[in-house]
């Protein structure tokens, strides 16, 4: 009885939140700019870009690209594992700081 008092109040307010800020959301909704347009032109200048690099990368020699691949992978997995270090670290002190047991 309790909890169906307590969802009926909680739809309440809920319904009385959404009506309050229902002319604030369709300003702002009506203010902002269309995104998928903004969207489409960022994956246009997108395609243009990895067009020109792989017509560039045509005049180099597959071992050049291999070995740049390569390095770049490298870079990145360098990259993600220091960053997951340094956060594994830091909720592991945070978890020793709480001490659940």
């Amino acid at each position: 009885m309790i909890q169906l008092l307590f969802n009926i109040i909680i739809n309440l307010i809920a319904t009385i939140i959404q009506i309050i800020v229902w002319p604030i959301n369709t300003i702002i909704s009506n203010l902002l700019p269309d995104f998928t347009s903004q969207v489409g032109s960022i994956t246009n200048v997108f395609n243009s870009v990895f067009d020109n690099i792989t017509w560039a990368l045509g005049f180099l020699p597959g071992s050049v690209i291999t070995t740049l691949l390569f390095i770049v992978s490298v870079e990145i997995v360098k990259h993600t594992i220091y960053i997951s270090t340094d956060k594994l670290i830091k909720v592991w002190n945070i978890f020793q700081k709480i001490k659940f047991w």
